[in-house]
């Protein structure tokens, strides 16, 4: 049965009755609106369409006239079942308190109806070929399917609106369905292609209103053996897609019964080798048995609404499940949950060779700092991951490079805690960080007295304090060039000695750096010494982006959702649409940026879901300023038009991006195609030269 609700749109403009036609153009013009609701003392008097204004202008041209509206408006509850009314054009629909909850149309309901009554079918039999023809009670083609345009040959556009008995050559007279009747196996020819299908009579109401036709092609109806091969061959097809989606979807009766699973079969949270062995069991059996916990499904029962949980089975396996509840006139039907496996893939770590396996993955997991762990399940970081592994176990030198925020210091720790001075310190220094004055005295420390304020005891450089350990020089790029120098001296001779000191000092120190800079295009202009470059660059290894390892985005997240909410006491779950947000954007800021999303997402947005609608605002702004983000003033040609959006899109990208270079990727051209229309638009004067 179908409600009103699920028919209404929400209202979100609202004019007072004497306002004047200028007054209201713009809110049909720049806020996209269909109708505007008149009031008048609050209350809610009629309607007003862009039609209704032109046809009052073609009356008079009068801007500062009152603008006219109609008042043929029906309030309904909206729980009511769909009834068609003749004396109305709009219905409103209203709760239980007798507040406005939306809108639609006679025509919309009317439309919506008929789309849904096919929906089914069209979902059913689409992906097995047939074609699906729908007609009125004058034999006039009112939809056509896509299969059915592929089965003919001839697009939808050219035969709405035909009289389908006419077009269609039938060895069954399909008069006897506008009487009630079921015609099938009718040989049938459309087009000069030979068909093969039913006719079956559409009712509303006790009243005839048109027939549907289902057909197939001859040649592929005559190779079916039967119905059920269609069904198998469609079954088979979604579940194709579901697979392709990385999801798993299960369907789950009222009383925790498993009764169908679609998609990427999670093996490692079912402890199961194939769907087959879960399919007829009860939820709780996994639970009970410990398999994994906790049952979303009984939490979701529970409940009465979608809810999220994180479920871990056995192994240290994580999977981010949604359950929605599906009722039906006020029973629970089913619960549908989808799941997917997030959990963190962990590199070997020493003591194991490239071929053993360590099932503890929380073991496998933690680093020094609790509080920065690899998360990852892309490809491209396990690879990386499985290199630094190996290359950890030797004390070659390793430079880091990446776009700030990837975590070049997180993958300095994975090379210090699978090595073995992995016992020993771990120093880390940001060099960009140090002014020039205190670096020298940072690295390599002082003796007593070696200058003003100088600690009387002296104090003992960083070199020191890692010696037999690791030594992390973050942004290696912004070291002075006199530093470089010095630090050169110490990777040839493997001693330091102290500001003021005399002695050398021994020190056995892995160094590790990491840079977001390009080092050989620094030492090509003059600003980092070339021997310190190859003595660094012994393996380098580069951190991809986030935004070219998206499998990263979804686990990340739910680990960033999880530590703010200990943080901050607050329980906040998202929804797939706002992942699917998170995992289109482009991260410029890389994983740092991905962290400060997710905490300002769990401290500013209401209620316990997070949104797809917040998750834009708070990349993109509000959704009003992404709409008029691109524009233009007035009807113009085409060509005129295109050339003013590419102004913007060009001046746009020059306010976010600092070069040319980066904002041709953007753009999705090449530097030099972005130069020829810069020069072409007369823009040059804006951008700034390559860096």
């Amino acid at each position: 049965m179908i409600v009103w609700k699920d028919l209404l749109k929400p209202i979100s403009s609202f004019v007072d009755v004497n306002r004047k036609i200028r007054d209201v153009i713009p809110y049909f013009s720049s806020h996209d609106k269909e109708v505007l609701f008149v009031i008048d003392q609050g209350s809610l008097v009629g309607y007003c369409t862009k039609e209704i204004l032109l046809h009052q202008l073609a009356e008079s041209l009068d801007m500062d006239q009152p603008i006219t509206y109609r008042d043929d408006i029906l309030k309904v509850p909206q729980l009511s079942p769909v009834e068609f009314y003749h004396n109305a054009t709009l219905i409103i629909g209203i709760d239980k308190g007798n507040q406005i909850v939306g809108y639609t149309s006679i025509e919309e309901a009317r439309h919506t109806i008929n789309a849904l009554k096919l929906k089914d079918i069209n979902l059913l039999l689409h992906g097995a070929g047939v074609g699906i023809v729908k007609t009125n009670v004058d034999y006039q083609i009112e939809f056509m399917n896509e299969t059915a345009e592929n089965i003919v040959g001839i697009s939808s556009s050219f035969f709405l609106g035909r009289n389908y008995k006419i077009l269609l050559t039938s060895d069954k007279d399909i008069a006897a369905v506008m009487e009630g009747k079921t015609i099938v196996s009718a040989n049938s020819s459309l087009n000069f292609k030979q068909i093969s299908g039913n006719f079956y009579p559409l009712e509303e109401d006790g009243r005839i209103t048109g027939l549907v036709h289902v057909f197939f092609s001859r040649e592929v109806f005559e190779e079916a053996v039967q119905e059920l091969d269609f069904v198998r061959n469609l079954n088979s097809d979604l579940q194709a897609v579901y697979a392709s989606s990385q999801e798993q979807i299960l369907v789950i009766d009222g009383s925790g019964k498993i009764i169908r699973v679609a998609g990427t079969f999670l093996q490692h949270l079912w402890k199961a080798e194939s769907p087959e062995e879960i399919l007829g069991k009860q939820v709780e059996e996994f639970t009970k048995r410990k398999v994994f916990q906790p049952n979303v499904f009984e939490i979701c029962k529970t409940q009465k609404k979608k809810v999220t949980a994180i479920q871990d089975s056995d192994g240290g396996y994580r999977f981010w499940s949604v359950a929605t509840p599906v009722y039906y006139e006020g029973k629970l039907e089913k619960i549908v949950v989808l799941s997917r496996d997030i959990t963190p893939e962990a590199p070997s770590f020493k003591g194991q060779s490239d071929g053993e396996t360590d099932t503890s993955l929380h073991n496998r997991q933690e680093f020094i700092d609790k509080d920065k762990r690899l998360i990852y399940r892309s490809k491209k970081i396990e690879k990386l991951v499985k290199e630094i592994s190996r290359v950890a176990q030797y004390n070659s030198t390793v430079l880091l490079e990446g776009e700030s925020g990837v975590g070049k210091e997180v993958f300095a720790q994975q090379i210090h805690t699978a090595s073995p001075r992995s016992e020993q310190p771990f120093v880390r220094i940001n060099c960009g960080a140090i002014p020039e004055t205190l670096i020298e005295s940072e690295l390599f420390g002082y003796e007593n007295g070696s200058f003003t304020g100088a600690d009387k005891k002296g104090k003992a450089g960083l070199f020191e304090v890692a010696n037999n350990g690791t030594l992390f020089l973050d942004e290696i790029g912004e070291l002075p060039l006199n530093m470089q120098v010095k630090l050169l001296r110490v990777l040839q001779e493997k001693e330091i000695t102290r500001i003021g000191g005399l002695r050398p000092i021994s020190v056995n120190v892995r160094i590790i750096t990491a840079t977001n800079r390009d080092l050989r295009e620094m030492v090509s202009q003059g600003k980092f010494r070339e021997d310190l470059y190859y003595r660094l660059c012994v393996i380098p290894f580069r951190i991809p982006a986030l935004r070219d390892r998206k499998e990263d985005i979804l686990p990340l997240s739910i680990y960033f959702l999880e530590q703010f909410a200990e943080m901050y006491e607050i329980k906040k779950s998202f929804t797939p649409e706002a992942i699917q947000v998170l995992e289109t954007y482009s991260w410029q800021g890389n994983v740092r940026e991905l962290q400060n999303i997710v905490e300002r997402l769990i401290l500013l947005t209401e209620g316990e879901w997070i949104q797809r609608e917040h998750v834009l605002n708070c990349l993109y702004g509000e959704s009003e300023k992404r709409n008029r983000s691109l524009f233009v003033l007035e009807l113009m040609p085409l060509k005129e038009a295109v050339e003013e959006l590419e102004i913007q899109l060009i001046e746009k990208g020059m306010q976010q991006y600092p070069t040319a270079d980066h904002l041709s990727k953007v753009l999705g051209v090449s530097p030099a195609t972005l130069s020829r229309r810069i020069k072409k638009l007369k823009l040059e004067r804006r951008v700034k030269p390559h860096v």
